[in-house]
């Protein structure tokens, strides 16, 4: 497991858990917005930020939308 403040887990095309981690929210959100991360058919296991599991469930192509929604929430609870 890693240290860092996100954390993606998902099934590869072999159905292999794989794990991908972020420094930030803003490297995430860059990294999905160019959709060539990782491919939109890939299923999401779990996601961790700063330690809690968040509430998403689908596919890698719904989680930039996913991201975008959260992290405005993030932004109008400061």
């Amino acid at each position: 497991m890693t240290n860092a403040p996100l954390v993606l887990t998902y099934l590869d095309a072999y159905q292999k858990e794989r794990q991908i981690s972020y420094d930030n929210l803003d490297h995430c959100l860059l990294a999905f917005s160019g959709c060539v991360t990782l491919p939109d058919s890939y299923q999401v296991v779990s996601v961790t930020y700063k330690g809690q599991i968040l509430p998403f469930t689908g596919r890698i192509g719904d989680f930039y939308r996913y991201l975008i929604q959260f992290d405005q929430s993030l932004r109008n609870s400061n």
